[in-house]
């Protein structure tokens, strides 16, 4: 997918997604095309690695890396889920009550998720694959 790089830091890129594919006229056929199509939506923006050394306002190719959707996913929805099914087991067998049991579990899945947000902050599986 090509993107602008609108800035640099730590070795990573924020660039901001383009499509300027030929097809891009005759509706969407890829996720830049439809990212912002509403008014009041922003350009989409991702951060990448940037091993090639890009600088702001270079046109790039990005990439994701292999099997980075399936990791993501797994991060973002399995892990919760059995972090949410363990706490409802182990504050059932205490002997807590259903719904005690239910709130215990939303509030440690609400911990999983701003721990997650603290150690992904600059995770990214997107990389910049080359200059244009």
């Amino acid at each position: 997918m090509n993107a602008r790089v609108l800035k640099i830091h730590n070795g990573k890129a924020e660039v901001q997604l383009i499509c300027t594919d030929s097809e891009a006229g005759k509706g969407a056929h890829c996720g830049a095309c439809t990212m912002g199509a509403k008014p009041t939506s922003k350009p989409e923006r991702i951060l990448a690695e940037n091993p090639v050394g890009a600088k702001p306002g270079d046109m790039v190719d990005c990439e994701i890396r292999e099997h980075g959707e399936l990791k993501a996913a797994t991060i973002l929805f399995i892990v919760p889920l059995a972090i949410f099914m363990v706490a409802l087991g182990v504050t059932r067998s205490l002997g807590l009550e259903m719904w005690q049991s239910f709130l215990a579990g939303l509030g440690v899945l609400a911990i999983t998720f701003l721990g997650l947000q603290l150690i992904l902050r600059n995770k990214t599986y997107y990389y910049i694959a080359g200059i244009k």
